[in-house]
């Protein structure tokens, strides 16, 4: 055994000079490294979301972000029109024709403002998005395509005493409401610079039109077959039969597929094409109680009362079933948004629907198409501590938070790369997101 004697003063072997100067320069490497991690860990050396700006705005305004600017309509007796930059500078101001509610889409350097005119027409003004100036007025609503510089109007046509705003009408003789099918579907491209006319055509039947997403092409379905045309000159790119000659139901146009429904007794056919050929990827029969794809966005499914199926994009076949809820693709997440409420939110986290809740968690759509949402981030709001909290989903289906927005916060929007929100102040405050990617 070995015994130690804690009486004796212990003793300590003074080091040489030079020593001492070599630890002291690593006892001071050490401090100052605790103090850079100190330093890190209170100041980020990089915010995923900083405030850009604030706008005052009267209770009641309406407003649109999209990732370069703030719109706002000021309704009332005399409605204005604003944008303004994401740091908060107004760019110009303009007494707005409309009434009620009223749509902005950029399309390049142009702003559709889309509404309802003082005789209850639908109408779309062209105006310089930095200047406000008017550049063209068409009489119908106006889609921009992704090239920025072509817009499509779909106007169904009827034969007879029908009503142009739609295909209803009240029968005389004893007052029973009737829908009516329009006999051929007029489509008709508008240059949107100038607003001129570039190509029209008319189809047959209710024909149903689409965008493929990131081209400037056009999809149409009618019953006699599917089309691509070239967006800018109507010139048919590709084109398919389809059997029987029945009407379009529903169109589903994504960068995977081209998917087309018919009516028929008994239940519909669905057709699925390869959108670069055409060439025919399944073809399945739906039993008459099942719908194609309504509230599944660009997500390929059917419906019936109660339960969605979504299908496996490569055979068609059901890969498998939810009760009924709204589906949305985003930042390569599939999110399931039960019909009763917006908060009962949940992810797709296996391949047979096997999804992940996110309590607490509302999901903020961002002003953007179908195929934009598909790579843009997903973002989620939720309220606590009295704030506001922004987070994304990383690749495994988890909230990441990005921070707090702001107290008080009435309602909130986003496109890729920017939120704005409005506050209980009577303001909107814009956010810019940095290095936030799906």
């Amino acid at each position: 055994m070995i015994e130690l004697d804690l009486r004796a003063d212990p003793v300590y072997e003074t080091p040489a000079p030079r020593d001492w100067i070599h630890g002291s320069r690593w006892v001071a490497v050490v401090i100052t490294l605790c103090l850079l991690a100190t330093v890190a860990a209170s100041v980020p050396l990089h915010r995923a979301l900083s405030l850009t700006g604030a706008v005052t705005v009267p209770a009641g305004t309406d407003y649109t972000l999209t990732d370069r600017r703030l719109y706002t309509m000021q309704n009332g007796r005399d409605p204005v029109v604003s944008a303004f930059t994401l740091t908060g500078q107004r760019l110009w101001q303009a007494r707005s024709r409309f009434t009620g509610d009223v749509s902005f889409q950029e399309a390049g350097d142009v702003l559709l403002v889309t509404g309802v005119n003082r005789s209850g027409r639908p109408e779309t003004l062209g105006v310089d998005a930095l200047t406000g100036a008017q550049r063209w007025t068409l009489p119908a609503q106006v889609v921009p395509l992704a090239d920025g510089r072509t817009g499509l109007i779909t106007t169904p046509l009827f034969h007879g005493d029908v009503p142009s705003g739609g295909g209803v009408v009240i029968a005389p003789a004893d007052g029973r409401v009737i829908s009516v099918a329009p006999t051929s579907t007029a489509l008709r491209a508008v240059d949107l610079t100038d607003g001129r006319d570039l190509w029209s055509g008319t189809f047959g039947g209710s024909a149903r039109r689409s965008t493929l997403p990131g081209t400037a092409e056009v999809v149409v379905a009618e019953p006699a077959g599917v089309r691509v045309l070239d967006a800018r000159t109507g010139a048919v790119l590709r084109s398919v039969p389809l059997d029987g000659g029945f009407a379009i139901d529903e169109l589903l146009v994504s960068q995977q597929l081209i998917i087309v429904q018919q009516a028929r007794r008994g239940g519909g056919h669905t057709y699925a094409f390869r959108p670069d050929t055409l060439d025919q990827a399944w073809r399945i029969q739906l039993p008459g109680n099942m719908a194609l794809g309504y509230g599944c966005d660009d997500v390929p499914c059917v419906t019936d009362m109660s339960t969605v199926g979504v299908l496996d994009p490569a055979t068609g076949a059901v890969a498998y079933r939810i009760p009924a809820a709204t589906l949305l693709r985003l930042g390569g997440h599939t999110l399931i948004s039960p019909q009763s409420t917006g908060l009962d939110l949940s992810v797709v986290t296996a391949p047979d629907g096997t999804a992940t809740p996110l309590p607490g968690w509302k999901l903020l759509l961002p002003n953007l198409g179908p195929a934009e949402r598909a790579t843009a981030p997903a973002l989620l709001t939720r309220v606590g501590d009295g704030r506001a909290w922004l987070a994304t989903l990383d690749r495994a289906g988890t909230p990441k938070e990005l921070g707090s927005l702001a107290p008080e916060i009435l309602d909130c929007q986003s496109a890729s790369a920017t939120v704005a929100c409005r506050t209980g102040r009577q303001e909107i405050k814009t956010w810019q997101l940095r290095g936030v990617r799906p």
